[in-house]
């Protein structure tokens, strides 16, 4: 069946799945979503919608339903409009969803969140694969049968590695679809950020032209530093074919692009997001010093965001110093708690959900979170659910608060909250269990108290 073939049978199944024609007052369609203005919402199955192939989701705004397509949403729009008789109407913004941009903490969280999920939302089955990769990769090797120097051992892991190391040219990629820039220069410049040679020589500083001063770091693994200098290289972009005649457009513009947006992106952007990571990290840890079982409950609380943007990699220097000076480390128990909250939030909704593929994605994403492996429910259910992010962080909270208040220690690096759970059995070991357990109870019972539904 041709490409044109499966447009033509989803739209026969879709318009009939959304109560008919007669159902429908306005469609149009946006850059990744087709918009319908229905009559009456009760006629509109939206569990058989989404199990259709070519849907990647659905959702209300208001009495607008949305069904996610993607980037073939202009030519799926089109054969709607030719199949069903609809009138072709002109595309609309994603971003004048809402007439005025609010500028309330309330607004701005939600932007945040909106843009993160947006960003992060296209590449999640490459974090979800490499995901479940690694946690079965711990799980053998926790039980002793492979051993970690073997080849098998060392392939296996670096396959599983390699979306959380690249992490930066897909956020790049998908960053330059959001703001709509080329996606292809987007991507490139987010694979200079981690080139090789760059990284070699991270941790030294030049003069780039002898007056734009430039510190290399390691940018692997990290999000904001690409989101940043994307966000930038869009207005570069954007002034540049304003400027730029079209006949040389396809080679002035990419050009001046990449350069000037690496030079900016180097010398201010990835270090800007570094910093805040840094400064996290450093407020996290004083925080715990100065306030105990409070400031335990802060980083837990605000852990899921601290994992979405990369800035976990800022904690690295203090846990090894926590572990150098102290012998043990304090914040891995506090992260421990967001980890289990991510868990059994998706294992909830894995028993509570309605479509298949939120199932699936609850249990299996559920069992690696425990293991320690959180990036797959965090990107694919906790950013993607406010509900299930409120209840990840209230259950993370409440069961840091324990870690903090009975100072529980942490042996090494590892995968928490059960990955590695012998690097945890030091004398506070009960309260540990005591934290994981309190946190995991919590985040269910507070997703069950806001009525959870994957619908919405």
């Amino acid at each position: 069946m041709s490409k044109k073939q499966k447009y033509e049978e989803f739209a026969k199944q879709l318009i009939e799945l959304i109560g008919g024609t007669g159902n429908v007052s306005f469609f149009t369609h946006c850059v990744t979503r087709l918009r319908f203005n229905v009559k009456d919402k009760g006629l509109v199955k939206t569990d058989d919608i989404e199990n259709l192939s070519i849907a990647l989701g659905t959702q209300w705004q208001g009495d607008q339903f949305q069904v996610i397509i993607g980037n073939e949403v202009g030519k799926v729009y089109d054969i709607i409009c030719e199949s069903a008789g609809f009138q072709k109407e002109t595309a609309v913004d994603e971003n004048l969803d809402k007439k005025k941009f609010d500028f309330s903490p309330k607004g701005l969280f939600n932007t945040f969140l909106d843009t993160l999920s947006s960003i992060l939302a296209p590449f999640i089955p490459a974090i979800v694969g490499c995901g479940l990769m690694q946690g079965l990769l711990y799980s053998i090797q926790s039980f002793g049968w492979i051993d970690p120097a073997s080849d098998i051992y060392v392939f296996m892991y670096t396959c599983a590695n390699t979306a959380f190391y690249f992490l930066p040219v897909l956020v790049a990629f998908a960053a330059g679809k959001r703001f709509k820039c080329n996606p292809y220069v987007a991507a490139t410049l987010g694979a200079i950020l981690i080139h090789p040679t760059f990284i070699s020589l991270a941790g030294t500083h030049i003069d780039l032209f002898g007056i734009i001063p430039i510190d290399y770091a390691n940018y692997s693994s990290s999000v904001v530093p690409a989101i940043l200098t994307v966000y930038f290289m869009s207005w570069v972009e954007k002034g540049l074919k304003k400027i730029v005649p079209s006949m040389i457009d396809i080679i002035v513009t990419p050009f001046i692009s990449l350069i000037v947006s690496a030079i900016v992106g180097f010398a201010f952007l990835a270090p800007l997001g570094n910093f805040v990571g840094t400064f996290v990290a450093d407020g996290c840890m004083w925080l715990y010093s100065v306030a105990g079982p409070l400031g335990a409950m802060v980083l837990a609380a605000a852990y899921p965001f601290i994992l979405a943007t990369g800035m976990q990699v800022a904690m690295t220097p203090i846990i090894a110093l926590n572990l150098s000076t102290l012998g043990y480390d304090v914040l891995y128990p506090c992260v421990a708690c967001s980890n289990a909250a991510m868990g059994a939030v998706a294992l909830y909704i894995f028993f509570k959900a309605k479509n298949e593929k939120v199932k699936s994605l609850g249990s299996s994403t559920g069992i690696t979170a425990l293991i320690g492996v959180t990036e797959p429910v965090l990107f694919g259910l906790v950013l993607k659910y406010k509900k299930a992010l409120w209840a990840t962080m209230v259950g993370g909270a409440i069961g840091a608060c324990v870690m903090g208040l009975f100072k529980v220690q942490y042996l090494s690096f590892g995968f928490v909250p059960f990955g590695t759970i012998p690097l945890a059995m030091t004398e506070t070991f009960p309260f540990y269990l005591i934290g994981v357990g309190i946190a995991m109870v919590v985040s269910i019972v507070v997703l069950h108290f806001l009525k959870f539904d994957d619908e919405e």
